[in-house]
């Protein structure tokens, strides 16, 4: 599933205790979420230490969870459930999420562009697709709404850059093609 971390063990026990955290209430699942974020930062991003690779993993990990790792209580109660992670790993990994915005380290500009990269292709727009109809939206209207979507964040690498255009060229090419036949 998820983290790489070298210690098996320590995976292993993350990922038991991440897995209930990463169910909606509807039931669906956001493991494979997870998973495309995590393989996409990782091609993106090449940590050049242990330290900065952990780093990496443990934003993977949690990120999905926005600001689940600030409410009280939810540090410790990730140390004492896995083991293996102290509480000052989980307070920067909380700080990195909160900057994920504007990205300022290595890993989080690798998460940060993962996340915008995973969004931005055909499968981001059927996830929004499928969510329109709840809000009482047309799929024309997000079409549109997508073709519109071009801005790209200074501290996007070359790498991601690049991906990034290859997906919206896609996902803009769908669009036009489903704005053509409604």
């Amino acid at each position: 599933m998820l983290p790489v971390f070298r210690d098996e063990e320590l995976r292993q026990k993350l990922e038991a205790f991440l897995l209930p955290l990463y169910q909606d209430l509807d039931g669906a699942s956001h493991v494979d979420e997870a998973e495309r974020i995590g393989d996409i930062a990782r091609d993106l991003y090449v940590p050049a230490t242990p330290v900065e690779s952990r780093t990496l993993e443990l934003l993977l990990a949690f990120h999905l969870l926005g600001h689940w790792l600030e409410k009280v209580g939810n540090i410790s109660r990730t140390v004492l459930a896995v083991g293996g992670i102290d509480e000052a790993d989980l307070r920067r990994t909380a700080t990195s999420i909160r900057r994920l915005s504007e990205p300022t380290t290595g890993a989080e500009r690798a998460v940060a562009s993962a996340v915008l990269i995973d969004r931005a292709g055909v499968r981001g727009l059927a996830e929004r697709l499928a969510g329109a109809r709840r809000e009482g939206r047309s799929l024309a209207e997000v079409a549109r709404e997508a073709l519109h979507e071009d801005e790209v964040p200074e501290w996007l690498s070359d790498d991601a850059r690049a991906e990034l255009e290859r997906r919206r060229a896609q996902r803009n090419a769908f669009c036009l093609q489903l704005l053509d036949e409604t």
